[in-house]
């Protein structure tokens, strides 16, 4: 009786470190790329807007009103693309009530974008906007990019400012910049887990069946 069986040959330490190796080089790759970050930088585009008398896209100056207030318009636009694999993860709008380049002061209003509250142009700040700009900045927190990713405008890649003028005059406003951070959707932190976790599968020796 012939008697067969097979017997298993193990590779060597050194393919075992190679394995090992290439698992923690493809965690760390993956770890490094969603850590990248990029930008989306413009202005508020202000043209081709009904409500706007500036005479030019970027600034902007609502017609003389009286009221009644609050009254509501739209100063303007900011079209934006996120690629797919990326979400918004921070951002940033800033400009100054009044404008120079206008020579005008403005009147006292609130501003927003897609429903989130940007600025505030109170008594102070209107009086102070009659003889230079008045500047702001508002950074998006946490809560803001919640709200806004239900927002169907936001979702549409459109950041639309709009104004609420609070008393007589115009709203005046020179040019509105916005600065958006995207990021890679960040990979769960069970993935790493996991893949650390498979790690030493790598290095587990191969079979070889040979018979004798």
């Amino acid at each position: 009786m012939i008697t067969r069986c097979t017997l298993s040959k193990r590779l060597g330490r050194p393919e075992r470190a190679k394995g090992l190796k290439s698992a923690a080089l493809i965690v760390a790759i993956l770890a490094a790329t969603a850590a990248q970050a990029s930008t989306i930088s413009g202005t508020v585009d202000t043209g081709g807007n009904a409500a706007n008398f500036s005479g030019d896209a970027l600034t902007f100056a609502s017609a003389p009103s009286n009221g009644p207030f609050p009254s509501t318009m739209t100063v303007g636009e900011f079209d934006f693309s996120v690629p797919s694999g990326e979400t918004i993860t921070a951002g940033s709008f800033s400009g100054n009530f009044g404008s120079n380049a206008l020579a005008s002061g403005t009147s006292q209003a609130r501003l927003f974008v897609d429903g989130v509250q940007l600025a505030l142009c109170d008594a102070a700040c209107e009086a102070a906007s009659q003889s230079s700009d008045v500047p702001w900045l508002y950074a998006l927190t946490g809560s803001d990019l919640t709200q806004l990713s239900t927002n169907s405008l936001w979702q549409a890649g459109r950041a639309v400012v709009t104004a609420s003028q609070l008393s007589a005059s115009q709203v005046v406003l020179d040019p509105t910049s916005v600065n958006l951070t995207l990021a890679p959707v960040p990979i769960p932190p069970a993935f790493f887990l996991f893949a650390s976790a498979l790690a030493p599968l790598f290095g587990f020796a191969r079979r070889k069946a040979t018979t004798v």
